[in-house]
């Protein structure tokens, strides 16, 4: 189904990751911003996992925007101060008018 275009709502900011040494061996990522788009944020799924044995949440989302290709895996969606690390894009339809994100919050 497609969305309308008073669906696509919010405000969501598009980052990617920006690895850089620290000196110590390690290292320090950054996030940088590409832009912003308008679009919609649906919950799909909401389940637990162990993580450095303690029970986290894990809830998953639908973004659905605009088509672009600047958006892949790995990357950090933004929206009203909640992070969503993009796990998988895929395009709504064949004529690349919609993407699909999912995607992960990122807690803490």
């Amino acid at each position: 189904m497609m969305p309308a275009i008073g669906d696509l709502r919010r405000r969501i900011a598009i980052e990617t990751a920006s690895d850089t040494p620290d000196g110590a061996g390690g290292m320090v990522r950054a996030w940088i911003s590409h832009g912003s788009v308008f679009g919609a944020i649906e919950p799909r799924r909401r389940g637990e996992r162990v993580d450095n044995g303690r029970l986290a949440g894990l809830v998953t989302h639908r973004v659905t925007m605009r088509w672009r290709g600047d958006v892949v895996g790995g990357a950090r969606l933004v929206a009203d101060g909640t992070a969503y690390r993009v796990l998988a894009v895929e395009d709504h339809d064949p004529q690349r008018r919609f993407l699909d994100c999912l995607c992960e919050e990122e807690q803490g």
